[in-house]
């Protein structure tokens, strides 16, 4: 990842943070924001997260020479994304369920992202991708825990 790149990947990955945290927070003191429960909009926006990791994943896997596996990356990619749509369809009967699929959607994908994408992507990458998911799965335990 050149220079010009960095910074805004690196910015805009930490940014995606304060969603989780703010409505984290909320969930904690349990107010709403916006009229909205604090548990929807974090488990709303997981959902749309995990999904757009999905389709990076998608597009990372279409960008690379293809193997062996790039026909099971592809199917995975699918799976977290209907993780994701599947969770919030059933958040509001229950949000501890969403709540702990969502996790496992994000550790799996990361799993995911090292076994088929690690070649093609630099250190500084995996590295803040690594720290990115290690806080979205702490925020994400953090509310289990306080629900």
């Amino acid at each position: 990842m050149n220079t010009i790149t960095r910074l805004p990947t690196h910015t805009l990955g930490y940014l995606g943070l304060i969603p989780f945290a703010l409505s984290a927070f909320a969930i904690s003191l349990e107010i709403s924001i916006f009229n909205t429960s604090a548990m929807l909009i974090f488990v709303s926006y997981s959902a749309i997260i995990l999904s757009f990791l999905s389709g990076v994943m998608w597009g990372n896997i279409l960008n690379h020479k293809e193997s062996s596996t790039s026909r099971y990356a592809l199917l995975l990619s699918n799976l977290f994304a209907l993780l994701a749509w599947f969770s919030l369809l059933h958040s509001s009967n229950n949000y501890t369920w969403a709540i702990v699929a969502l996790m496992l959607g994000f550790i799996c994908i990361r799993i995911a992202e090292i076994k088929f994408n690690s070649t093609h992507q630099d250190e500084y990458y995996q590295q803040l991708r690594n720290r990115l998911t290690t806080c979205v799965c702490g925020l994400h335990a953090v509310v289990f825990a306080i629900t």
